[in-house]
């Protein structure tokens, strides 16, 4: 508790030393947070790709937290290293103790091995566990206490953004969780000539240091030593673009933070580094995501809105869902008179996840995650090619799978496609209805004048329904085991239920000509 108190008083400092809330400027946010540490660093990082949460002058100042973090001293190194290495001498001939990158989490030194392998050596803070846990508390505790949700008109969850960036944080620690991402992704694209899959020192590695092959190569956003040496930036950025799609929708396994510091070109093929945060998607939730894409391309409201409720995690049954559609309708319609190919995805997820908000609409941890990834590389792509974007390898990547009719696709215009390719006959409401059923999450939504009562008047008119059929099948069932010789026990069961039913419809009935008559 003592040590939460120190805490609290060391961020209220670093508060009013940059007069916060009050001079709120991207650069006054980005230097406390520099100063409040590690915990703070990581959750700005990981805001700076949130432009559906954050201005975007905001993401940009945030960005420079990635490679602006203080390093540890020499000393605390040195004692983390001697903690885990009995035998340190005896795996390393040299190692550098200054830090080529430094991170909220960890920090990368360069070393050499004894058999003379050149090696990165991912070296984890002390005791940044605590700290992380001790800070996300105290900020939750602020949250609720300063009723900062209210900020947000409670269409945000704060406590529920600031859960996932420490869910998100907690496996990012622990370096045997990435060491086992690094074989999973190499091993799901060891087919694919032109990527390069990072090795690693297993025997030398542990919860809290990663040894992997040392990767010098040229950082992806840099154009101009990219172009010195020679390579085509078309290419490149067609084949990560290629690539990061075939991680998300076919292997289900996806980098979620594909920034220019994270990827590399070496020796003529592309190489991702940092597998911290890695994203997963059920074969459920990609075959959800393909077709809401194909909804988006198709300009099918009705069929995106159905998807949409489907993927909502808290199954809210307050969303009202022609509001939904209405305002789907219009972001769609925002976009319909552009080339499908320059779609701006940075901003179309923007106001997706805004829309989302405001319909009380939860999508899975999985699914912001790649979105959020789609935003960031969108983002990298841009400064290589601006020429090219995502939304156009999307196409192509339906366009092959046979995902989407080609002919469709010549247009290259968002058209409303008509529902007769799923059934001849039958209107979209219809098929959405039917999907519903199908898929065993049916929801009705009603929009009524004065809805509430009809709603209310409804629902209990479906409950004396339910309860008249229960009480019919008790009444027929007594009566044919009373035709029987031999009554049986179950007898008086079915008639104990039918008179219980038949009074409570009856109390029902009394209730209601009530209160129609008050």
């Amino acid at each position: 508790m003592d040590n939460q108190v120190e805490r609290l008083k060391e961020i209220i400092n670093v508060l009013k030393k940059y007069d916060l809330p009050k001079k709120l400027t991207p650069k006054n946010v980005r230097l406390a947070i520099e100063d409040l540490g590690p915990t703070f660093i990581k959750m700005g990082q990981i805001l700076s790709s949130r432009e559906d949460l954050l201005p975007k002058e905001y993401c940009i100042e945030l960005q420079k937290l990635r490679s602006q973090v203080k390093p540890m001293e020499e000393r605390e190194l040195k004692e983390i290293l001697e903690n885990e290495y009995n035998n340190f001498d005896e795996i390393f001939s040299k190692f550098n103790y200054n830090p080529i990158g430094s991170a909220s989490i960890a920090q990368v030194h360069k070393a050499k091995l004894k058999d003379n392998s050149i090696v990165a050596v991912k070296v984890k803070r002390n005791n940044i566990e605590e700290k992380m846990s001790e800070d996300t508390q105290l900020i939750k505790r602020a949250i609720n206490v300063l009723h900062l949700n209210k900020l947000t008109g409670n269409i945000i969850d704060l406590n529920q953004v600031i859960d996932e960036m420490y869910d998100t944080a907690k496996e990012e620690m622990n370096f045997e969780i990435e060491l086992n991402h690094i074989e999973e992704f190499a091993s799901n694209n060891k087919d694919i000539p032109y990527l390069k899959t990072l090795k690693v020192y297993k025997e030398i590695s542990s919860k809290n240091i990663l040894v992997m092959e040392y990767i010098k190569g040229i950082n992806i956003d840099d154009s101009n030593s990219l172009i010195q040496k020679e390579y085509n930036l078309d290419k490149i950025s067609y084949a990560i673009a290629n690539n990061y799609i075939k991680q998300a929708l076919e292997d289900g396994f996806y980098h979620a933070d594909p920034h220019p510091d994270n990827i590399k070109i070496i020796n003529d093929k592309i190489c991702y580094l940092d597998f911290g945060m890695m994203g997963r998607l059920s074969n459920y939730n990609k075959e959800l995501l393909i077709q809401a894409a194909t909804s988006i391309i198709k300009n099918d409201v009705n069929k995106l809105s159905h998807i949409l409720l489907l993927m909502d995690t808290k199954q809210n049954d307050n969303t009202d869902y022609m509001k939904l559609k209405r305002e789907i309708s219009l972001l769609l319609e925002r976009n319909k008179k552009q080339e499908i190919v320059e779609i701006n995805i940075i901003r179309f997820s923007s106001e997706l996840f805004k829309l989302l908000q405001e319909n009380q609409i939860t999508l899975p941890k999985e699914i912001t995650m790649l979105i959020r990834g789609i935003v960031v590389l969108e983002g990298t792509l841009e400064k290589i090619n601006p020429n090219i974007t995502l939304m156009q390898v999307f196409i192509n990547y339906f366009s092959n799978s046979k995902l989407i009719d080609t002919k469709e696709l010549k247009n290259q215009i968002v058209q409303v496609l008509n529902s007769s390719k799923d059934v001849v006959e039958l209107p979209k409401e219809t098929l959405s209805l039917l999907k519903g059923i199908n898929t065993g999450e049916l929801r009705f939504n009603i929009e009524l004048t004065d809805s509430k009562h009809n709603v209310d008047r409804i629902e209990e008119i479906v409950h004396l329904l339910m309860v008249t059929a229960l009480d019919v099948a008790f009444i027929i069932a007594t009566s044919t085991i009373s035709n029987k010789d031999n009554v049986s026990f179950l007898f008086y069961i079915y008639l104990i239920s039918s008179i219980i039913c038949t009074l409570w419809l009856i109390y029902k009935l009394i209730i209601s000509k009530f209160k129609r008559f008050k």
